[in-house]
């Protein structure tokens, strides 16, 4: 098996009770090639860098606030062929990895390899959208090869075919600009069994929140405003704070 540079890049904002057991279930890991993984750290106030650093993990110091920007820096600063997007409040398989790149050989073709998620704790109702969500992406792309939506957490392209992220764009810009991009170079493979473990605090606000707010005001609304005029009509997407998280513990 081809076994090319990976490089994995995390945004993290605040992530201290979150960023460790990333890491840790990123070390434990069976991919026998080389690899790095790169935190790009937005700007927290807490011990996520330091964290990060104890577990092995590149740290970068990315100012601008925004999960774009974030992503951005990781990726300029990615030395791999493979860059892979996920998030600092994900775990994953031991087998992860190396079944991203068992599909990149079995498919040279391919510029992207793209995963799926659930979520390891949430509503009811959470876990049973991302079931719905990755099930109707799979139909379609059994049906015509196309993808229709790809996950921040669980996204693997190669970086020849990246010509880096939309940074007029706030929320989206990881996943419906890169989407469309990526969508001009090639051939994208979904595997919806190669799923990661992601946390669902942002649900906490309830399902009405996210239809409304979430995903009709920021994913569709704003973003397509953004597309269309260069400017936001929405202030910045909602962070994941301190105070929601110790909240969420208590």
């Amino acid at each position: 098996m081809d076994q090319p540079f990976i490089s994995v890049v995390i945004p993290a904002y605040n992530e201290e009770r979150n960023i460790g057991a990333c890491l840790k279930s990123l070390k434990a890991q069976n991919y026998s090639g080389q690899w790095e993984i790169i935190v790009s750290n937005n700007n927290s106030t807490d011990r996520t860098a330091e964290i990060a650093r104890e577990e092995g993990a590149t740290v970068i110091f990315e100012p601008q606030a925004g999960v774009i920007f974030a992503r951005q820096a990781g990726a300029d600063k990615a030395q791999g062929e493979i860059i892979i997007q996920t998030d600092a409040d994900t775990v994953y398989a031991a087998g992860w990895l190396n079944r991203i790149i068992e599909t990149f050989n079995k498919h040279p073709e391919a510029v992207a390899v793209i995963g799926s998620f659930k979520f390891f704790d949430g509503p009811w109702w959470g876990k049973a959208f991302s079931g719905i969500l990755f099930g109707i992406t799979n139909v379609i792309y059994k049906l015509n090869g196309k993808m229709v939506y790809i996950p921040g957490a669980n996204t693997a392209f190669k970086k020849k075919f990246f010509h880096g992220y939309d940074l007029t764009l706030d929320q989206g810009g990881d996943e419906v600009a890169l989407l469309k991009s990526l969508k001009k170079e090639g051939k994208i493979i979904f595997l919806r069994n190669n799923a990661v473990l992601t946390s669902a605090r942002r649900l906490k606000k309830g399902l009405l929140y996210n239809i409304f707010v979430i995903l009709i005001y920021y994913y569709i609304f704003d973003y397509t405003f953004r597309r269309l005029t260069g400017r936001s009509l929405a202030t910045a997407f909602p962070r994941i704070r301190e105070k929601d998280k110790a909240a969420k513990q208590s």
